[in-house]
C-alpha cells in the first residue's frame, strides 16, 4: 500500500496529489478525496486568518499512526495526507485526505475516519 504524510506550509493541489496516488494503478476502484477549507467566519464572527503551528515530527507521528489504524480496519490501497501549518487565508486548503481502495465503501469510510 501507498502512503503519504506531509506537512508543508505550500498550498496543495489535491488533483495532482489524486493523481499521484493512482498513476499506473489498475487495482484501484474508488477514490475519495477529502479537502478541509479555512472559513471565512465562525459562530457569526469573522475569521482573518488562522495561524496554524506544529511539532516536527511529533505532528507526522500522529498522522502515521491515524493512517495505520485506517489500514487496520479498512482494505486500503493508498492513502495521502497533507496538512498545512503557518498563515491560512479563509477560502485556503487546511487539510487533504485521499484515500484508494478497491470499492467505493473502504475508501469513504477511511477518509472520513
Amino acid at each position: 500500500m501507498t502512503s503519504t504524510v506531509r506537512l508543508q506550509r505550500e498550498p496543495f493541489d489535491a488533483a495532482a496529489e489524486a493523481a499521484r496516488l493512482t498513476r499506473g494503478r489498475n487495482d484501484i476502484g474508488a477514490l475519495v478525496t477529502f479537502t478541509g477549507i479555512c472559513r471565512g467566519t465562525e459562530d457569526g464572527e469573522p475569521i482573518a486568518s488562522l495561524t496554524l503551528e506544529h511539532y516536527p515530527g511529533m505532528a507526522e507521528s500522529e498522522i502515521e499512526r491515524h493512517v495505520a489504524e485506517a489500514r487496520e480496519r479498512w482494505p486500503l490501497l493508498g492513502v495521502t495526507v497533507l496538512h498545512r501549518y503557518g498563515r491560512i487565508l479563509p477560502g485556503e486548503d487546511i487539510v487533504l485526505v485521499v484515500t484508494a481502495s478497491s470499492h467505493r465503501e473502504a475508501a469513504f469510510a477511511a477518509a472520513e475516519f
